[in-house]
């Protein structure tokens, strides 16, 4: 099939395949899947700034349909992700403007995929690490983190000024109750810090943030997993609304390419936020992990292509494994939804047969 706004022709199929993948792992994990999108249209032939930008506008669909599914489920702290928008939006433009500057010395492709690569590897291996830990721990729940204390603590900090005068409403305390993400009191300030900090990576590394939002609600905050996902989902909406904007007025969006692909997201995304209610947390997680290792392996890949002409041919490995991890993922999280549902019908049956 022919696109004529990114002048080059694709088979639609693929697209299909695509669109289904970037919807159940955005629905399941709570990301975007910008890196997923992106190395996949790129391997279809797509020039690149339409496969940046195309991918930004799946991102910003897929990421409302996800959250819709999420809110439905209860999954969604709006007042959390409200909260963490404040900070997001400075992050951002911080970020913007030390791109520009590393642009200028020319540095910026090689310091963007170092910091992927590091933070994609230590993220991944965290997340793999804890899962070992609970497993190995005496009655873990699924639910149960190693860092369980830290999110206590950071939850019990006290930070200065403890209220806020407003015209109207007089002395407003800093603190607020997350009942949707389990916490009984928080300091604004924290989520603030924890979106500026999203928001400047998102911005760095031009993703919508979703890989690092999630573990940090979950490992930092103590927020559950699910609402965890379904927060982050909301967060990106905001991100990836932003950068679909600004791709679009440059003309670098392929609608035709983008509706395609929402269309089959829409259904990958039933099943990936549906396959949260019955796949334990302590699993998403794993599964989150070996994910992102992936991803971290496909961006060193990438980078070590661009070394000599000898190696170039590593780029296309890099995406190669990029559809792979992803496909995979695909594949085991509907195993373990079918899996699950099967063992709840057959635990419902059996008081039938005694």
């Amino acid at each position: 099939m022919w696109f004529p706004n990114a002048e080059v022709a694709v088979n639609p199929a693929l697209l299909l395949l695509l669109g289904v993948m970037v919807g159940t792992l955005s629905g399941f994990f709570g990301v975007g899947g910008g890196f997923l999108i992106t190395g996949g249209l790129l391997v279809f032939g797509v020039p690149p700034v339409f496969a940046v930008g195309t991918g930004l506008a799946l991102i910003m669909g897929s990421s409302i349909i996800n959250t819709l599914k999420h809110r439905h489920l209860g999954n969604v702290d709006l007042r959390l992700g409200m909260l963490m928008l404040i900070g997001t939006v400075p992050g951002v433009f911080l970020a913007e403007q030390l791109n520009s500057t590393l642009e200028e010395a020319g540095i910026v492709g090689p310091v963007i995929r170092y910091v992927y690569i590091l933070f994609l590897g230590a993220l991944g291996g965290f997340i793999v690490n804890d899962y070992l830990k609970i497993r190995r721990a005496p009655k873990s729940e699924g639910e149960a983190i190693s860092t369980a204390s830290l999110a206590r603590r950071v939850q019990a900090m006290r930070i200065p000024p403890h209220s806020i005068w407003l015209p109207g409403k007089g002395k407003i305390p800093t603190y607020v109750s997350l009942p949707v993400s389990e916490i009984e009191s928080l300091s604004v300030f924290i989520p603030i810090v924890v979106g500026f900090g999203v928001g400047f990576f998102a911005g760095l590394l031009g993703a919508g943030g979703g890989f690092l939002l999630m573990p940090a609600l979950i490992f930092g905050l103590g927020v559950p997993t699910t609402v965890a996902i379904g927060t982050d989902l909301f967060q990106i909406i905001v991100t990836g609304s932003w950068g679909t904007f600004i791709y679009a007025m440059s003309h670098n969006v392929d609608a035709k390419m983008a509706i395609i692909m929402l269309g089959a997201a829409s259904v990958g995304s039933q099943l990936g936020a549906s396959a949260t209610k019955f796949v334990e947390p302590a699993r998403i997680r794993i599964l989150y992990g070996i994910t992102i290792l992936g991803g971290g392996v496909a961006v060193a890949l990438e980078q070590v292509s661009t070394f000599s002409d000898s190696v170039q041919f590593l780029s296309t490995v890099a995406s190669v494994v990029l559809l792979g991890v992803a496909g995979a993922m695909c594949l085991v999280i509907m195993g373990m939804m079918i899996k699950a549902k099967r063992e709840n019908h057959d635990r419902d049956l059996a008081p039938a047969d005694d």
